[in-house]
């Protein structure tokens, strides 16, 4: 199953030192039974889906830089997991993974551009207002104009710089 893992600048650093996302469990988001199943999402195709995790994978990497202070870029790991290392969770697109995920498991890099860091930093600083239900906070943590850049994993040290 392909997964979106989110990470920060500092989990990119950590997988490009170590060759390996872990130590599990690990949060991520997918094409989930539940999502194809969700109302909300009836008639999108694969690719819309596949979108879907891959946003909320990004404001789950959001939510990281929030609690743990790094460079605000959002940064998402695309990667093809063993459905046997995989346990659901009631959120229509999270899942766990149950194993460490090696770099040669990764397929992709998505990341904010380093000219977009203000915005980045503006969500992050909004982001308890848009959890408190704050309308004008929630647009502003979307980052919807802002599109994640797609890198191949060879790529990683390049984008470290």
């Amino acid at each position: 199953m392909r997964v979106y893992l989110p990470l920060t600048v500092q989990g990119l650093t950590e997988l490009h030192r170590t060759g390996r996302i872990g130590p599990p469990p690990l949060r991520a988001h997918a094409v989930t039974s539940s999502l194809r199943a969700d109302p909300d999402w009836t008639g999108a195709d694969d690719e819309e889906l596949e979108y879907a995790a891959l946003m909320a994978a990004a404001f789950a990497s959001l939510e990281r830089i929030a609690t743990t202070g790094d460079a605000p870029r959002r940064v998402v790991v695309a990667a093809d997991v063993d459905d046997a290392a995989i346990e659901p969770t009631d959120d229509v697109t999270e899942v766990v993974v149950t194993a460490d995920i090696p770099l040669a498991r990764c397929q992709a890099v998505h990341v904010d551009d380093a000219d977009t860091e203000g915005e980045v930093a503006e969500a992050v600083r909004r982001l308890p207002d848009a959890t408190a239900g704050d309308g004008q906070a929630l647009a502003a943590v979307s980052l919807s104009q802002l599109e994640l850049l797609w890198f191949a994993t060879q790529e990683i040290g390049d984008l470290l710089g």
